[in-house]
């Protein structure tokens, strides 16, 4: 037999490498069966509709079974208006108040079960406080945020509620589409089509999930995000301030419009896990990093127009593990972090003197002196 360098037969040189090779093929794919197993996927909502207004709407009286790799197992249902809300959106009962809600995903309360929304959260926590039902009109879908809004607050406003919130995180101001919708299309490169593969490898996300929960691992890589996390570094990028500028004219309509309706509008804004991580108690940003700087631009856009503002970063950094209330590697709110965010927001409702929801923050002591 003929022998190679080292002694080996010339057949191994290209034997011993393919068998390699397919080894770790096999663990590979062992490996993504695996954590496809442990870790399912359902994201296709059946009930969603195109509108070539608002981009996205919900089918009246459906339902949806679904789930992220991340989370668990929830059915998202809509009701006569094709909302995603347990109550009617026809006329509001004696005695009931609503409020209505605008937003994209996280407003919708995307993987996560009703029960844990911010919507539901509000409701409880403020039909308790004000000893009177309230519910909230959930117009919260997909990608609907930008000019998108102003038709929604239209929609909004015909349900006569008592309030109208804006819920929005730093990823609904970018120009990009929301990361539910994301596909790449069919002309796309092999590259493109290479990256979205691998991204959707749900043996990388279990990995990913894992490694991101220590934000030492977790925050260093996102700040390395280039544009995507321009946001927490002022002064901010030309694309940042453009989407401000953008995000100023959309409040302005807004505003605009609730006020002609005589209706209180509030913006709601949600952080993002690295931001409310860099804010815990006991963390310190790196030199240029400033978590509170995008949520004091908003509040100061919110404030230029007469609308009140909500910043939950004060709610959730209570914890002192706060990026645990987020899907990691999705970056959406979880199911343990909207109760939170919903629970600081009907706090911040009742506590305004000046809201339609003032009298709650009495009823609330009142009901604390009696028990």
């Amino acid at each position: 037999m003929a022998l190679a360098l080292g002694g080996l037969p010339r057949r191994d040189l290209w034997l011993l490498p393919l068998i390699s090779l397919t080894t770790v093929v096999v663990l590979l794919i062992g490996a993504e069966i695996a954590a496809r197993a442990i870790w399912p996927e359902q994201l296709a909502n059946n009930c969603r509709l195109s509108d070539p207004d608002v981009g996205v709407r919900y089918q009246a009286h459906c339902s949806a079974t679904m789930k992220s790799p991340e989370g668990p197992w929830y059915v998202s249902a809509y009701n006569d208006c094709g909302y995603r809300s347990d109550a009617s959106c026809g006329p509001l009962p004696a005695g009931h108040r609503r409020i209505a809600l605008l937003g994209s995903s996280l407003s919708e309360g995307y993987l996560v079960p009703y029960q844990q929304t911010i919507a539901a959260r509000i409701e409880a926590d403020l039909t308790r406080s004000c000893g009177a039902p309230v519910e909230v009109q959930n117009l919260g879908a997909l990608a609907s945020f930008g000019d998108q809004l102003l038709l929604r607050m239209d929609e909004a406003l015909n349900l006569h509620p008592s309030t109208v919130l804006l819920v929005a995180a730093p990823f609904d101001l970018e120009d990009d589409r929301d990361p539910a919708l994301g596909q790449p299309p069919a002309e796309a490169s092999l590259t493109v089509r290479a990256v979205k593969a691998l991204r959707d490898s749900r043996a990388l996300v279990m990995t990913q999930h894992y490694l991101f929960r220590d934000p030492s691992i977790y925050l260093p890589l996102y700040l390395r995000y280039g544009d995507r996390a321009d946001f927490l570094r002022p002064p901010f990028s030309e694309k940042w301030r453009e989407r401000l500028r953008a995000l100023d004219k959309i409040v302005a309509g807004l505003v605009t419009r609730a006020q002609h309706a005589s209706v209180p509008f509030v913006f709601v804004f949600i952080p993002q896990e690295a931001e409310v991580a860099l804010m815990a108690e006991g963390r310190s940003a790196p030199p240029g990093i400033d978590p509170a700087a995008l949520p004091a631009a908003i509040g100061a856009i919110a404030a230029r127009h007469g609308a009140s503002f909500i910043d939950t970063s004060l709610g959730l950094r209570r914890d002192p593990a706060p990026e645990h209330f987020y899907y990691t590697v999705d970056g959406h709110l979880s199911d343990k972090g909207h109760p939170i965010a919903g629970a600081y927001i009907a706090q911040r409702l009742a506590a305004d003197d000046s809201g339609a929801f003032s009298d709650c923050a009495a009823s609330s002591q009142r009901v604390k002196v009696e028990r």
